[in-house]
């Protein structure tokens, strides 16, 4: 078992768990103040925040089978 892949996978994974903490609260934070924001860049935004939570999570699961 690779250890260095190991821990890779877990920092990856935790990266992504934060990283979707953190659109969840920019989302909150978003609702409450509706009319200072555009629509199109909280979608655009949006769409990016997932792509780099499953860019993450990818990552994570590709070390994961690395270390194996």
């Amino acid at each position: 078992m690779n250890y260095k892949f190991l821990l890779f996978s877990f920092l990856f994974g935790l990266g992504a768990l934060s990283y979707y903490l953190l659109h969840k609260w920019w989302l909150n934070v978003r609702e409450q103040k509706k009319e200072a924001f555009y629509k199109q860049d909280t979608n655009l935004k949006k769409f990016q925040d997932w792509l780099i939570i499953i860019g993450f999570a990818i990552a994570s699961i590709v070390y994961f089978f690395k270390a194996i």
